[in-house]
């Protein structure tokens, strides 16, 4: 009996190794190059049209900025930039992101992140990480025009890659987190970048295609209903580099976290709402900066857009709060109506 026992433990051990010395997928992480952007507020517009030109883009889904005075055209106090997460688009923050600008007078840049918005069923089949975050950059660039201090907003995987820029520039202003992706809710995901990862993947999507084939009508405009699996690998690379402790520590500035959660059978579906919780406590922020705000009727992931909750007039309201009381913005117009909400400090 303790032969066999000898044995089989061999053989575990011999496919261990086979396993944690087989192949992973090969990805390009960024070499830290920040994007150049005219400073000429004047000829911005038609920088930003110029670029999205480049792409074959769905309609309405191209990067944009939404001035304060539009005959004007300056810089404003402060600057929003707001970074939509994976798959999606700037609809994804739809109505809130639109309407805080407005709310305290600033410009706002809404970003296309890259191999996003795409009008083709080979989406993302070429996305690096490298590419991913570097158009977060490039947002962040554009933003530091548009004002004299930027606050960064970000959705999902943008409120990822909001966390990725706070920790690099400790000039921004203040980062607002909805439902950030600090860790899929899924715990397989993160097999796909392990030994044999792409050929697990594959085993899954022989294809090598997302279907996303229960999408409501309404949200097929601003998200993907096809994507290349590659995809996949490059949001599992980033949040593998970057979704670390010691990255939200280096984060120093006032930060806002607003998350969907009811009861252990009700919360956000997508992502990890303990792994938010965490890399909250995780941030280098101190104590009296950082907000964080529950709903637990938004039913959904993306509390942001009035395509998928009834909950965003709460959320604008909490950030708003937020965003009076920590960092002091004057607010420039009133706010939408608002429905009760849970806040935390």
């Amino acid at each position: 009996m303790k032969k066999l026992f000898l044995i089989i433990g061999l053989l575990l051990a011999v496919v261990a190794v086979g396993y944690v010395a087989g192949p992973r997928p090969e990805t390009k992480l960024p070499t830290g190059t920040i994007p150049a952007v005219t400073a000429d507020l004047t000829n911005l517009d038609a920088d930003v049209a110029r670029y999205e030109a480049n792409f074959k883009l769905k309609p309405d889904n191209e990067a944009r900025i939404m001035w304060a005075d539009s005959g004007k055209k300056q810089k404003t106090p402060y600057s929003f930039v707001y970074i939509h997460g994976y798959t999606a688009s700037w609809g994804e923050g739809s109505p809130v992101n639109t309407n805080l600008a407005k709310q305290f007078g600033s410009n706002l840049y809404l970003a296309r992140t890259a191999g996003h918005g795409l009008d083709s069923p080979d989406a993302m089949i070429d996305l690096t990480p490298a590419d991913y975050i570097e158009s977060a950059e490039r947002a962040l660039a554009i933003g530091k025009q548009l004002g004299d201090k930027v606050i960064v907003m970000g959705t999902s995987m943008g409120g990822m890659l909001t966390l990725y820029l706070a920790s690099r520039h400790p000039e921004i202003a203040g980062i607002v987190l909805f439902s950030p992706c600090i860790e899929v809710a899924d715990p397989s995901a993160k097999l796909v970048t392990g030994p044999w990862g792409q050929q697990i993947l594959d085993q899954v999507m022989p294809d090598k295609y997302v279907h996303n084939k229960d999408m409501a009508e309404d949200r097929k405009q601003y998200w993907y209903e096809q994507y290349h699996s590659n995809g996949i690998i490059t949001l599992q690379t980033i949040l593998d580099e970057y979704a670390t402790p010691e990255t939200f520590g280096e984060i120093k500035q006032p930060a806002f976290l607003a998350y969907y959660y009811k009861d252990e059978k009700h919360q956000d579906p997508t992502v990890s709402v303990a792994a938010m919780l965490k890399m909250y406590d995780d941030l280098g922020t101190p104590k009296d900066l950082k907000r964080k705000a529950v709903f637990p009727d938004a039913d959904a992931h993306v509390i942001t857009s009035d395509l998928t909750t009834k909950s965003w007039p709460a959320v604008q309201a909490a950030t708003v709060t937020f965003l009076t009381d920590v960092l002091k913005l004057p607010v420039a117009a009133a706010p939408a109506p608002v429905v009760a909400l849970q806040t935390e400090k």
